[in-house]
């Protein structure tokens, strides 16, 4: 017989003060004894009973009891009372090996809890007569079938105290034994809006208030009731909460790539609302969550429901998929934390560490793919993500102490149930898919909106051609009706230079690396640098000035421009202080190309925004004419003859130089003007758009002319390539639709190489224009040599015979969502569809749902409780388990359960009790 508990100790928390302060070697001569029930126990308890207790007894020893801790393991007992020293316990918790330590795992004891296990030895290791073991863990409450509870008979005389149903009984019960008075029931009102908040998640309108309140029968609770149940918004209050549950996320990536969840994953969550709607038995949304591939393999409507496994989907780390996915299946259907057993058994419940990955077998073949829907092919704009089992062989191993770089190779893990709960033997029989489920190209709606879709592009192209047409005729039409307006007045000439020959009495040349040829004068110097060719005569106050020039290259900003007023050394194009300058210049810079007013003052460089600055389309090797009209310290800018600028400069006029500026540009100048302005030329006020006053130019028009005959004529060639695409999908349909058929093959391969030649020949056409019109000649002919060996290439293809080993392109009904295991910068070897599908998850989800397994219904009710009165029956609502907490109402959830499935798992039923 255990010798008793002394009945008198040191109070906890003074005790481990004491303990704390004391050394070491004095503490099992100084300290009091230590107490059982509040410090021993529980210690043991938190870091012992997992490996020494009733859910597993480690070589031989428990130490749940201190009798059976006296008794001792398979190395005889655990302490010799009265002697720490000899105690086999003192030397285990005490070792400096790691491999010989305990506990095993996590970290060692503290010195002051290695302590207060000494001294409670050093005074006898004491513990109380009676101590009651661990209970098995087979018969904690959760894994006990589920059987209806007797509802409880309840007087409903007393006031506050009716009965309308069983619930109703079983609070009352509860409150009565904790001598409770219930509140009494709240007004109509009350109560109707908490009907509306928790089966719609919104109040009710005045029109229902005044309609309620309006009905005098008995029964307007349970009516309206059922009219918030059929409502739509029903089953979108109750996705949100499900959603939660079984963790609904939208994608996410790195820009557009997809790297968790699926892009179309709200098919899912409408599945969600619409099963809830029509009240679809939980049990079956749990089967078609987990296994609708497998279970209704061609009904895309059922197929979106395994976008909950389809969510789980991770581009870089299969791992931690098949984590998420067996702790997310445990912990939202069953209410078990199998998470805790990846490294080790668990630690509370009967869970080994193989059943861990026992229950990741079922899911290891499991990949995701995206379907068609009717009428859309393609898959970026929508499609139903969903589950398919692509790798049946894959095997499952496992991970030693859960680490992925270090798994058990020597057998694979087979896909099975805890042992616990494995209320019979489970049956995995493999699924044979129909033809069309894994090669989806077959269902006759995917080529039908291949078709559809085929005509659509015709018809659009049809359209597009006739727009390209009509706009071709407008431009034409306004091309013959061009008529050159009146040269305006134009005062005295003072410059009219067109480059001949050198005339440096006129010009002074100012930086840069200028050159003379009969007709311009080149600057042929790149480079962030300033030059400048200043005019030698004088200025008039008012004048205008025109330069006609062409931007050859330059590395970046490529800017020419007329500049006056200028105050500037006389060898010097850069600024310095106490220098200015007015200057209106264009940039050909890819950037934004523009034109600027921009001035100089004491030396710094001003860019005004708003009027001063326009973006234009200004290209090398184009030849433009820059007018620039000055009235006082008003600007008017014309390109090409098109006003373009209107500007009122904020730096004050004075007498300066006039000269052709050029900033890090290639610069050909053509010619230059230098008139008086005329005093009857009106100028366009600087709060005018000048671009609105602008008519068009004959090389405007000109240029629409041409413009809209490229736009013809590649439209004209998108008629050619939509139809010859309608053609190849017309010929392919045949010939899958009658694959024995070697002519149907070998028509839709033709159809698709002539495809191929209208393809490069649009191609060509495209090259061509760009050739024409692009500032890059070099680029624009390489372009155009790749699409002429393009179409060569495409054209000998058409001519060749067909040989029977030629084939078409095939249909594509669905397409498998790649992932990066191997390698993060390309995707892995593709997974294929398979035409047999493991059947493990259908047979996982069978047992789940199955009545016999005691924790699905129960888990399913407490979420139901929760939501309705914001506390769940089962505080730790993800665990069930022993460490979890137990329910405040055991018969109340398990009549609940009953109720659940008797009523065909039907849960508006059980919102309506």
């Amino acid at each position: 017989m255990a010798a008793s508990v002394p009945t008198t100790h040191t109070p906890r928390l003074l005790h481990l003060l004491l303990i704390a302060a004391l050394p070491l070697g004095l503490l099992n001569s100084t300290c009091p004894a230590a107490d059982y029930e509040n410090d021993i126990k529980p210690l043991l308890k938190s870091r012992c009973y997992a490996c020494h207790g009733a859910l597993k007894q480690e070589a031989g020893l428990r130490l749940d009891t201190g009798s059976l801790i006296r008794s001792g393991g398979d190395s005889g007992p655990a302490l010799q009372p009265g002697q720490p020293a000899a105690s086999l316990l003192v030397h285990k918790i005490t070792a400096n090996d790691p491999a010989i330590r305990m506990p095993p795992e996590g970290e060692p004891l503290s010195p002051a809890q290695i302590s207060l296990l000494q001294n409670w030895i050093a005074d006898g290791g004491l513990s109380p007569d009676n101590e009651q073991p661990e209970s098995d863990p087979r018969s904690h409450w959760a894994f006990q079938p589920i059987t209806r509870p007797p509802v409880p008979a309840i007087s409903s005389s007393a006031p506050h105290q009716t009965i309308r149903n069983p619930i109703d009984a079983f609070l009352q019960q509860r409150r009565l034994q904790a001598d409770i008075s219930p509140q009494p029931e709240a007004p109509r009102i009350i109560l109707l809006r908490r009907l509306h908040m928790d089966l719609l998640g919104l109040p009710p309108t005045l029109a229902d208030i005044a309609a309620c309140e309006n009905d005098p029968s008995p029964d307007w609770y349970e009516r309206t009731v059922t009219r918030l149940l059929q409502d739509p918004r029903h089953g979108e209050r109750w996705a949100r909460h499900w959603m939660d549950v079984w963790r609904y996320s939208d994608w996410w990536g790195l820009g557009d790539q997809l790297r968790n969840s699926q892009k179309h994953i709200w098919h899912w969550r409408d599945w969600i609302v619409e099963s809830l709607n029509a009240d679809t038995p939980y049990d079956e949304m749990v089967r078609l969550m987990l296994a609708g591939d497998e279970l209704h393999p061609n009904d895309l409507s059922k197929l979106r429901a395994t976008g909950y496994l389809a969510r789980n989907y991770w581009l870089f780390n299969r791992p931690q998929w098949m984590e998420e996915t067996v702790e997310h299946v445990s912990k939202g259907f069953l209410g078990l934390t199998m998470n805790c057993a990846r490294c080790h058994d668990h630690k509370y419940d009967p869970l080994q560490q193989q059943d861990y990955y026992r229950l990741r077998a079922f899911f290891e073949p499991y990949h995701v793919r995206v379907d068609m829907v009717p009428g859309q092919t393609d898959l970026s704009r929508d499609g139903v993500p969903r589950a398919f089992d692509g790798l049946p062989d894959e095997p499952t191993w496992l991970y030693i102490r859960g680490d992925e770089r270090n798994p058990d190779k020597s057998h694979p893990i087979t896909p099975d149930v805890p042992a616990i709960l494995n209320f019979e033997p489970l049956s995995i029989q493999p699924v044979t898919l129909p033809a069309d489920a894994w090669q989806p190209e077959l269902r006759p709606w995917v080529i039908d909106s291949y078709v559809a879709a085929a005509r659509q592009t015709l018809d659009k192209a049809t359209t597009a051609r006739q727009q390209a047409a009509d706009s071709l005729a407008v431009a034409g039409k306004a091309l013959e009706s061009y008529s050159a307006p009146a040269p305006p007045p134009r005062g005295n000439t003072l410059v009219a230079e067109q480059f001949q020959t050198p005339d440096t009495a006129r010009w002074q040349l100012i930086g840069g690396d200028w050159h003379h040829q009969p007709g311009a004068l080149s600057q042929r110097q790149d480079g962030k640098i300033r030059s400048a060719l200043r005019w030698k005569g004088p200025v008039p106050q008012d004048f205008e000035a025109t330069v006609r020039f062409t931007i050859r290259g330059g590395s970046q900003y490529r800017s020419v421009g007329i500049a006056f007023d200028t105050v500037l050394p006389q060898n010097t194009p850069d600024a310095a202080e106490g220098t200015s300058e007015q200057n209106v210049y264009v940039s050909a810079q890819d950037a934004g190309p523009k034109i600027h007013a921009a001035h100089l003052q004491a030396g710094q460089w001003q860019y005004p925004g708003g009027a001063a600055v326009r973006q234009l389309p200004i290209r090398l090797n184009q030849t433009y004419l820059l007018q620039l009209k000055v009235r006082g310290s008003l600007l008017n800018a014309f390109l090409d003859n098109a006003p373009v600028l209107a500007f009122e400069t904020p730096l004050a006029r004075h007498t300066g130089a006039l000269q052709l500026t050029v900033f890090d540009a290639l610069v050909d100048v053509h010619e230059f003007q230098l008139h008086e302005l005329h005093p009857e030329i009106a100028m366009i006020p600087a709060t005018t758009d000048p671009a609105q006053l602008a008519p068009p130019t004959l090389a405007q028009l000109q240029a629409a002319v041409r413009a809209a005959e490229s736009a013809l004529q590649l439209a004209t060639a998108d008629i050619v390539v939509a139809e010859a695409a309608l053609e190849s999908v017309r010929a392919r349909a045949a010939a899958v639709r009658s694959p024995a058929d070697q002519q149907l093959s070998a028509a839709a391969v033709r159809a698709e190489r002539q495809l191929a030649v209208a393809a490069a020949r649009r191609q060509l056409a495209v090259a061509e224009q760009q050739q024409a019109n692009n500032s890059k000649p070099e680029t624009a002919q390489q372009a155009l040599t790749a699409a002429q060996q393009n179409l060569e290439k495409a054209t000998a293809a058409a001519a060749a015979e067909v040989r029977p080993e030629d084939s078409f392109t095939k249909f594509s009904g669905a397409a498998w969502t790649p992932t990066r295991f191997f390698n993060s910068g390309k995707d892995d070897p593709e997974v294929r569809f398979q035409p047999v599908s493991t059947g493990r998850r259908s047979a996982l989800a069978r047992w789940i749902t199955d009545r016999r397994n005691p924790l699905t219904a129960r888990v399913a009710v407490n979420h139901l409780w929760t939501r309705h009165m914001g506390q769940p029956l089962v505080p730790t609502m993800f665990d069930f388990g022993r460490k979890g907490t137990p329910p405040e109402h055991p018969e109340l959830l398990d009549w609940l359960a009953c109720e659940l499935m008797d009523s065909g798992w039907s849960m508006r039923h059980v919102h309506s009790l």
